[in-house]
Parts: structure tokens; C-alpha cells; sequence
């Protein structure tokens, strides 16, 4: 029993590994469920063993890539992770290139946007992560206030939302290839919110 489930492991993740490959090279829209189970070696009754439709495996697809990077740069341990290394990681993930990478290349953000327009049930799985993500932002700010690290003359809430912003925003910037003074921005945002700061 444990083989089969191990197989049936491996098939996803090849599958998801040639979705991902292949909306990188041809953006969500171009690429048929043929293609990316040709890539992956398997049949379309391979893929409908673990996905509904084309919406569920870009789901994955979203889920396993920025779910990643969220968990790298955010922290995914309970009662959040320090503001000041989340915003240091978070400039060092983009310094270092688009921050949505795999083996295969970069997933761009603004093709994610476009597919959220058309899809409820990928906008809605978004919303959830950016919700998360900005849940654990606020903690990380609510831990550092109680330390009185960070200001507490601004919610947790606010500044969690204030970075998810900012975030999508240098993200989208940096896809379009507009100069982002990366490391002065960091420094900006760690004096607005370190405690001393008014």
C-alpha cells in the first residue's frame, strides 16, 4: 500500500513539476492538459487521478510555488516569525531574482493576476494565501510590538496589509524590469517600522 501511495505521489509531483514548466514557457492560458502530460510522461487519466480540472492543478501549481516562497520569507511557525528577517529575506529574495522560481523558471505574477480575473475558484485560493500571509505578517508585527521592536502606534493588522502590498508591489515592478532600489527600500521599511521611529 505504502508503494502505491508513494507512485501516486510522484505522479502529482510530475505533474505539477510540468505545469509549472510549462506556464512558465507559455503563460497559463497556452499550454493544453496534452502537453503538460506529455511532459510529465503520463496519460490524461493520470491527471485526472489528481485534479478535477485545469483550474485545480493551477491551484497546485500557485499553492506549491508561492506557498513556498511564503513559507521562506514569511515563516510558517506558529505566533509568526521576526518582522525585521522577514523584510531582510523578502529584499534578499528579490535582489536575487523573481522570487517565484522552480528548476524551470520563474512563474510571473501578473499572468497569476490575469488568470485570478477569469477563475473564482483560483481568485478565491489566492485570497486565501495573500490572507495567510498577511495573518502571519500581523503576528510577527503583534510579537515584535510586545517586545516593542516595532511601533505600536500602527495595528498589526495595518502593517501585515502594508507589506503584502508593498510586497506585490515590488514584485510586479521588478517583473516589468523597473529599477527597485531594493536595499534602500528595505531600510526605509524597517525605519517605518522599527518602535523608535515617529
Amino acid at each position: 500500500m505504502a508503494a502505491r501511495e508513494e507512485a501516486k505521489r510522484e505522479t502529482r509531483e510530475a505533474l505539477l513539476r510540468a505545469a509549472f514548466a510549462e506556464f512558465v514557457e507559455h503563460g497559463f492560458d497556452v499550454p493544453s492538459l496534452d502537453a503538460i502530460c506529455a511532459r510529465a510522461g503520463y496519460t490524461r487519466g493520470a491527471f485526472y487521478v489528481h485534479f478535477r480540472d485545469r483550474d485545480e492543478l493551477i491551484v497546485a501549481v500557485m499553492e506549491s510555488v508561492l506557498g513556498t516562497f511564503l513559507d521562506a520569507v514569511i515563516g510558517a511557525g506558529e505566533g509568526g516569525d521576526d518582522l525585521e528577517q522577514t523584510v531582510l529575506r523578502f529584499a534578499g529574495a528579490i535582489v536575487g531574482g523573481n522570487p517565484l522560481t522552480g528548476a524551470s523558471g520563474s512563474m510571473r505574477t501578473h499572468h497569476l493576476l490575469d488568470v485570478c480575473a477569469r477563475s473564482p475558484v483560483i481568485r478565491a485560493r489566492f485570497l486565501e494565501m495573500l490572507e495567510e500571509a498577511q495573518r502571519r505578517l500581523a503576528e510577527a508585527a503583534a510579537s515584535g510590538q510586545s517586545a516593542g521592536t516595532v511601533r505600536g502606534d500602527v495595528s498589526a493588522v495595518a502593517i501585515g496589509s502594508m507589506l503584502i502590498a508593498l510586497a506585490m508591489g515590488v514584485i510586479q515592478l521588478f517583473e516589468l524590469g523597473v529599477p527597485v532600489p531594493v536595499v534602500e527600500l528595505q531600510a526605509a521599511v524597517l525605519r517605518m517600522l522599527t518602535a523608535s521611529a515617529r
